[in-house]
């Protein structure tokens, strides 16, 4: 699947939504659903390459800045090197925990100059809980013991409570093309912090990605993904390999434009 997204808009959102209208044979309602919960937006998913390449280039000429890219190449959150327990020095970061698919006791290596862009996102998580939930049931055969003193009895439970949740995550890409890192808020260590470490996680969070932007000051940085958003159909379901897609496909989105940007 052939995915376009418009990364910023540099005309007035009315007026490109009657002109995606009128290069999709669509109505201007419709495209303007696709462009009022900001950029990046999502304008077409199609299995014709071409198409997709012929709505860049129609995009592009009225001046907005724009990526067409295969799905297939997105990297799953997932299957990113987390980063959870490491250390940083003057030259870059080693994670001291490999992603699913390196080795296990495998080192991760990310210098700050291969660091292409840092997004900022927020992705739904999933939380299980389980918990003893006591109830009071009608027990005949302790009536009948006690002479009816005693009508009830005490019975215990385990019960799951599913709760979706937001929490932040930064996406590490790289200029080399290697395999992406993610700080995931809630279950990195923050370590590297030393005493400077705080009790609450997001501000830890948010004093490692001050940390990230002062050494990789070429680092391409965008934080439009915190906010929230509608699902993507065409990102696809959430699954072990990704427990928000739709981020997934967006943040891709925002790294392809970055590398875009870059010096050669």
């Amino acid at each position: 699947m052939f995915v376009v997204a418009i990364i910023a808009l540099h005309t007035p959102l009315e007026a490109e939504a009657a002109a995606l209208a009128t290069d999709l044979g669509s109505t201007a309602y419709e495209q303007r659903l696709h462009l009022t919960s900001g950029t990046p937006a999502v304008v077409l998913t199609t299995p014709d390459p071409d198409r997709a390449r012929a709505l860049l280039r129609s995009v592009r000429g009225r001046g907005h800045e724009a990526v067409a890219f295969d799905a297939s190449a997105i990297v799953p959150s997932g299957e990113m090197l987390p980063l959870r327990r490491g250390r940083l020095d003057p030259e870059g970061i080693t994670a001291e925990e490999p992603a699913a698919t390196h080795t296990p006791g495998a080192l991760g290596r990310l210098p700050f100059e291969d660091i292409l862009a840092l997004i900022r996102a927020s992705q739904r998580v999933r939380l299980e809980t389980t918990v003893e939930v006591k109830e009071q049931k009608i027990g005949l055969g302790r009536a009948v013991t006690t002479g009816g003193l005693v009508m009830t009895k005490t019975v215990t439970r385990q019960q799951t409570r599913v709760s979706d949740e937001r929490a932040e995550v930064l996406y590490l890409y790289r200029r080399s093309g290697e395999l992406p890192w993610i700080l995931r808020e809630r279950s990195a260590s923050y370590t590297w912090l030393g005493d400077r470490i705080a009790p609450v996680s997001l501000q830890n969070f948010r004093q490692t990605v001050a940390l990230l932007r002062e050494r990789a000051p070429r680092a391409h940085y965008d934080e439009r993904l915190t906010g929230p958003r509608r699902a993507l159909p065409a990102a696809g379901e959430p699954s072990a390999a990704s427990s928000d897609p739709t981020a997934d496909l967006l943040a891709h989105a925002l790294a392809l434009w970055a590398s875009r940007q870059a010096p050669a």
